[in-house]
């Protein structure tokens, strides 16, 4: 209507539904009071705050009588540092000693209890689970038991009795437990065997794993472990109390003198004391546990658009490569042969995938070659005319990728990729330059000193592959890389991928269970199934000429047509369908296979099969039919995606002659 103006949308929407989000709100918020919530938290405060003051004001009462001219008059009577002097006067030793207890405990339980608490959460056997209820055990004595133990067995040795070294001993059996289950916990939640493989790929030794990867992942079961063994060996009085000596009193025994002899000044004053001697130890223990690298936060997935600049010259990167062949390899873990002997031979600069399910033992095959596993007896490996079979992976000069990448959390991206140019001493400006070219070939330049965890999954695999080529190495071998990327993600990754090892021309081993990685990776594709080969071939003839059902059912979706042979026919319950010529294996089988692409829709009249559809998929670029009555099984085929039929229709099927495969 002229004259009137039309009200603008998201007016008229939000006067409509205004009232609808008014009646949907609590009752006592639309009145403006205080909703249950409100209550909640009002309750979790008060109660938090009741609780910080049942804590904090004893401290604070305790601290003050040691600062107060008299304790019963309280603060009114003045404040004082006499008694601090009088304590530092008569105890001062008693502090140095038990800093020096202090520090020989920590230091005696770092030696011994990060080692110990990082071999337990490696092994998985019932000895260490044993040993581990054994060195908690002083931790469910009382510690005055164990001082009499201590001194039932070492009691004699008057010397060692007499010293300060015996206090030391008794605290370290007190406090090793606390070190070794902190240490044991964070190992066995960082999963540091795979980030050890990671650096052993890159040829670090096991000192080498230890010291760089192992330790800097371990620090915060490190640093929580020395936090309570400083503590507990600062504070500890009842094993003190039966160890000590009149020359070796420490301050919790001191500290029980003051309060046995109700001067409670002394006490306090020697209280604040304890406190201003702990509190910079614990504070710098807390500061060392900071990650090395600042705040972690997750990172911004972002599209891997292209994974190579395209000013890149990768043919600047050409690395060397090696034939591998693989002699009668078989493996057993625990009595069970997990792999069937396998001879393989992989060419100079060829791309192998190895395809199969779960527990078809490709993994395992890919870990022999790297030198992470050992084939049994009568298998050898070789690299080219190398013997390899003996030689751990840090020997082999291999780059290997990890499903779960094993990046190291401790270092930045530029840090992983040149861990393996580190390890191998490699000067600092070439390494450097190295790095540099990688960074750009990735496209990673702009995330170099980020931590690992702000990474995407796309950059964490880039960075894990820029690792594993930093090295040279004269083997890629990469196992299920992609698995953890969402689809499109994979897709995009897998076609540049495609392209590097191309450019790179590296004898390159691929593990997967995704049937199009393999096509469009490999030159060669061995699938495997129940720790044996099925099948070594080109991806067509893998997927056009499967060797047998176990193929032809992996890879790819395939149909199986049962009936009589007749004169070059294959009768079926839908209809008839002409028979490849052939050689003789046609004339005796029954069954014969086809692909769902390779069957088209006909007039029912003039069709070789008939039968009806029976459910529709729309999948994008095709529509698949499942059709029914044509043959013994339910048939599936493949048309244009935007052909529409309904359930039920009746249509008619042709079959190329030369797609049909006939399969053992």
């Amino acid at each position: 209507m002229s004259g009137v103006s039309k009200p603008d949308d998201k007016t008229s929407m939000n006067s409509i539904t205004a009232p609808i989000r008014q009646a949907a709100k609590p009752r006592a918020q639309r009145r403006g009071l205080p909703t249950s919530r409100t209550w909640l938290a009002a309750g979790q405060w008060l109660v938090t705050l009741l609780l910080c003051a049942f804590l904090i004001v004893p401290v604070v009462m305790s601290i003050m009588a040691g600062l107060t001219v008299n304790y019963f008059k309280g603060v009114s009577s003045g404040l004082t540092l006499r008694w601090l002097g009088e304590v530092w006067t008569q105890y001062h030793d008693s502090v140095f000693l038990s800093l020096e207890v202090a520090a020989a405990t920590l230091l005696i339980t770092l030696l011994t209890g990060v080692p110990a608490g990082y071999v337990l959460a490696r092994s998985k056997t019932r000895l260490s689970r044993i040993i581990e209820e054994f060195l908690v055990l002083p931790i469910a004595l009382p510690g005055l038991a164990s001082a009499l133990a201590l001194l039932v067995v070492y009691g004699g040795f008057t010397m060692f009795r007499m010293s300060v070294a015996f206090i030391v001993v008794g605290h370290v059996v007190f406090t090793l437990p606390f070190m070794v289950r902190a240490v044991a916990a964070v190992c066995a939640s960082s999963d540091l065997r795979t980030l050890e493989e990671g650096a052993a790929s890159l040829g670090a030794s096991f000192f080498q794993r230890f010291v760089t990867i192992v330790l800097p992942n371990a620090r915060p079961g490190i640093v929580a472990g020395a936090l309570a063994v400083l503590t507990l060996s600062i504070g500890e009085f009842n094993l003190t109390w039966m160890l000590h000596t009149p020359d070796t009193k420490t301050l919790p025994v001191g500290l029980a003198d003051t309060y046995a002899s109700l001067r409670i000044e002394i006490g306090s004053a020697y209280t604040i004391l304890f406190f201003i001697m702990t509190m910079p130890l614990l504070v710098a223990m807390q500061w060392l546990g900071v990650d090395a690298t600042g705040q972690r936060s997750a990172g911004k997935r972002r599209s891997a658009a292209s994974l190579f600049e395209a000013h890149t010259d990768v043919h600047a990167m050409k690395l060397d490569s090696v034939p591998i062949t693989l002699t009668q390899c078989a493996k057993t873990f625990r009595g069970t042969r997990v792999l069937e002997p396998l001879d393989l031979h992989i060419g100079a600069g060829e791309t192998l995938v190895l395809l199969g399910p779960s527990g078809c033992g490709k993994t395992t095959t890919l870990r022999m070659i790297a030198g992470l596993e050992t084939p049994d007896a009568g298998g050898s490996i070789a690299f080219g005319d190398e013997d390899v079979t003996a030689l751990p992976i840090e020997k082999r000069q291999v780059g290997m990728v990890f499903q779960s990448y094993a990046l190291f959390p401790n270092l930045t991206v530029r840090g992983n990729i040149g861990y393996g140019l580190k390890i191998k001493r490699v000067p600092a400006e070439t390494a450097r330059q190295r790095v540099d070219e990688l960074l750009a070939m990735m496209r990673l330049t702009a995330h170099a000193d980020k931590p690992i965890d702000q990474l995407s999954g796309g950059q964490r695999q880039r960075v894990a592959l820029a690792r594993a080529l930093a090295v040279q190495p004269r083997v890629l071998l990469l196992d299920e890389p992609l698995t953890a990327l969402d689809a499109r993600l994979r897709d995009t990754l897998r076609s540049e991928m495609n392209t590097l090892l191309r450019e790179l021309g590296i004898t390159t081993v691929y593990v997967t269970h995704d049937q199009a990685e393999a096509m469009e990776l490999g030159d060669r594709i061995v699938v495997m199934s129940a720790g044996r080969i099925e099948q070594i071939g080109s991806p067509r003839d893998i997927y056009y000429r499967p060797a047998n059902r176990t193929v032809a059912q992996f890879v790819g979706t395939i149909n199986r047509l049962a009936g009589e042979r007749r004169d070059g026919l294959l009768t079926t319950t839908g209809g008839a369908v002409p028979l490849p010529p052939g050689p003789a294996q046609t004339g005796t089988a029954h069954e014969y296979f086809f692909r769902p692409e390779d069957a088209y829709l006909a007039d029912p009249a003039n069709a070789q099969l008939r039968g009806n559809i029976e459910n529709t998929a729309f999948l994008g670029e095709r529509t698949r039919l499942t059709i029914g009555g044509a043959a013994p099984d339910a048939l599936l085929i493949d048309v244009a995606g935007r052909v529409e039929l309904a359930r039920g229709t009746p249509v008619g099927i042709s079959i190329a002659q030369d797609a049909l495969i006939a399969l053992s």
